[in-house]
């Protein structure tokens, strides 16, 4: 790798904090493979730990064909989640991000540990505590066109989180059919299944399993896993509202102010 993982976690942290653009390190180092960004994220990841902003779960993207065509993927891709979460209801401000994007999502918490390989959606179901409305709060730190290794270096551009209430349990429910109303200053802009998601969010859930275990890792009790995004992904202004009503799960939004 022509990058050193040190030096390409050092530019993340700077631009993270910095809220400035960063060229992907695709630009200049174009043989960056998925193993090692997902080296570089493991990195970031320690330095977060580090800094004591220890990650409360994992994340999903490229969940579908057209997330995937997106990143230039052919499989999903996953990433951490850090500590900065936000309630329903809540103030968002734009000065805390580069460049804002928000998606809806289904969010699961972990009640036991999952470990690959070999997980399926029914073996990761009965790991799960329960389901939560969720928005995903990315930052697209990256100028130019970052390709796949760059998204996963950056773990895919998580930056914070906000989950609704309360926590519903999935005995009987149908995720595949769980729908979504996904709103924008008042106004809807796009219906949606929980399909949108591999067919399932537990098939999100499953492959997550099953890639972490690839990596010496698992998903805890406790965790936090969003399942990758449901809806388009809106790039909000200053003094916009997003809603997202579930059919089950219940409703979100946020408001973006200064």
């Amino acid at each position: 790798m022509s990058i050193s993982i040190q030096t390409a976690v050092e530019h993340l942290i700077d631009a993270r904090t910095s809220r400035s653009l960063l060229a992907p390190f695709t630009e200049t180092h174009s043989d960056l493979t998925l193993e090692q960004a997902y080296a570089i994220q493991d990195a970031l990841r320690a330095e977060f730990e580090r800094r004591g902003d220890r990650p409360i779960g994992w994340k999903l993207g490229a969940t579908s064909p057209s997330g995937q065509a997106t990143m230039g993927l052919k499989e999903p891709a996953c990433g951490f989640l850090l500590p900065a979460q936000y309630a329903s209801d809540a103030d968002v401000s734009a000065s805390a991000f580069a460049n804002m994007g928000v998606e809806a999502e289904v969010a699961f918490r972990m009640r036991t540990k999952l470990v690959g390989p070999g997980v399926t959606a029914a073996t990761a179901l009965s790991a799960v505590e329960g389901a939560l409305p969720a928005f995903e709060l990315l930052d697209f730190i990256y100028s130019g066109t970052p390709r796949a290794a760059d998204y996963i270096a950056n773990s895919i551009h998580g930056q914070a989180i906000v989950l609704g209430s309360p926590l519903t349990p999935l005995q009987g429910l149908d995720l595949a059919l769980e729908g979504v109303v996904f709103e924008h200053n008042g106004e809807i802009v796009g219906t949606y299944t929980a399909a949108e998601v591999m067919g399932n969010p537990l098939n999100a859930l499953a492959w997550l399993a099953n890639h972490l275990a690839a990596r010496g890792q698992a998903l805890e009790p406790g965790d936090i896993v969003i399942s990758g995004g449901i809806t388009k992904l809106l790039r909000p202004k200053t003094g916009d509202t997003i809603r997202a009503r579930f059919t089950h799960l219940g409703s979100i939004n946020i408001k973006v102010v200064a």
